[in-house]
């Protein structure tokens, strides 16, 4: 199996990227199916869409990377889906930080 290939450091990777993915996703379709009366909804939709398409392009992309052992390309996708969940606990513990004093 070409999971099992992997180094432990990228299974970790794509499985946490693997999980951290259709999270997103759901947000994304959680905002689109919301209700909403500004005048603006229609390219906020349009925006929300084109993030739909590239988390799934990401996903395709971590699959590929998986299927064929390419662990370069796990990597980087692992990056680009990970920093964003790393960069709002960072605020948040700065947040907790500065708020508290």
């Amino acid at each position: 199996m070409a999971f099992d290939d992997l180094r432990p450091a990228d299974k970790w990777l794509s499985v946490v990227s693997a999980i951290l993915l259709p999270v997103y996703f759901v947000f994304a379709v959680f905002a689109l199916a919301s209700p909403s009366d500004d005048p603006q909804q229609g390219m906020a939709q349009g925006f929300i869409i084109l993030v739909a398409l590239v988390l799934m392009s990401l996903g395709g992309a971590l699959w590929f990377g998986v299927a064929r052992q390419r662990p370069w390309l796990v990597r980087v996708v692992s990056v680009l889906v990970i920093l964003p969940a790393l960069s709002q606990i960072a605020q948040e513990v700065f947040l907790l930080v500065h708020r508290g004093r």
